[in-house]
């Protein structure tokens, strides 16, 4: 959705209240997320919150002022895709030179937290606020966390779990990129009898899964699980279990007189049409036409 001029405040405490609501709800872990768009000499963008704030300049390049570590003005030009980071309890010294879009991601203090207790390689000292930087993983992550908001029906939980996961880590390794250790080796595959306890949970394909419940399930913390099952089975948990509905609907389709719509509801898709799109991806045509080619 679009902000109107100088409305960032407003935006920034939606989204905060959202970002620590959605770290027990369905909708991305702890972040939410919105387009924010806004006219030259817009002021607002110099908020202090209480969250950590994650921005990507969208549509076409912008022109900003700041200040550099001399209090010294400078003007710089945003590409799209250049990113902004923002730590809890920062403001950012920037006023706008021309009309602008930004992806604006809140992030819920206490789930990075979280992400960061995960680490292996923790990292120490205070976030640095990051000005016009790029990262090609932070980017994607970003449009695909919007992509998952913006959907009509409501996005998988286990995939903005996932998404989110992966954009607080992200977040940690730019925040603290001074201070990281060398990243670790390779992660092992997860144990067989861990994998077996999971993919049994994940063949409940009536459940709303979460990566939380998953990870508990075998026994290792949602970062490590997450390593680990992709380096077991060459997925993320989320592919993993839309496999499984589309292994399931095949079934179904050669061996149930079902309709469609029954068979994409009890496989876990939100609809017909959700099978269908998913169907088609996977399979390389629509259940109607794999039921009628048996």
């Amino acid at each position: 959705m679009g902000e109107g001029e100088n409305e960032f405040p407003a935006l920034l405490q939606r989204l905060s209240s959202l970002a620590a609501t959605n770290v027990t709800a369905s909708q991305g872990g702890g972040s939410a997320i919105a387009s924010y768009r806004g006219a030259a000499g817009d002021e607002s963008l110099q908020t202090e919150a209480g969250h950590h704030v994650l921005t990507m300049c969208a549509a076409r390049p912008a022109r900003f002022e700041g200040r550099n570590s001399r209090a010294r003005s400078l003007v710089y030009v945003k590409q799209p895709g250049a990113l902004c980071l923002v730590p809890a309890g920062v403001t950012p010294p920037v006023r706008s030179r021309t009309e602008f879009e930004l992806l604006v991601c809140v992030l819920d203090v206490p789930f990075v937290e979280g992400v960061d207790a995960q680490l292996e390689n923790r990292s120490f000292g205070d976030f640095d606020l990051q000005i016009n930087i790029k990262d090609r993983p932070a980017q994607q992550l970003l449009k695909l966390l919007l992509d998952a908001t913006n959907e009509d029906a409501p996005a998988e939980r286990l995939y903005t779990d996932h998404l989110a996961q992966a954009l607080a880590f992200r977040f940690l390794m730019l925040a603290k990129a001074s201070e990281l250790r060398p990243a670790p080796a390779a992660p092992a595959a997860l144990p067989r009898h861990a994998m077996l306890r999971v993919e049994e949970r994940m063949r409940d394909l009536e459940n709303d899964l979460s990566l939380e419940a998953l990870a508990k399930e075998s026994g290792y913390s949602p970062i490590h699980f997450s390593r680990m099952f992709r380096a077991a089975t060459g997925h993320t948990p989320h592919n993993y279990v839309v496999r499984l509905r589309v292994e399931r609907a095949r079934q179904l389709l050669a061996n149930s007189p079902r309709s469609l719509s029954e068979i994409a509801l009890e496989c876990g898709f939100s609809s017909h049409s959700h099978m269908t799109r998913t169907f088609h991806e996977l399979v390389g045509t629509t259940p109607s036409t794999y039921r009628r080619s048996l």
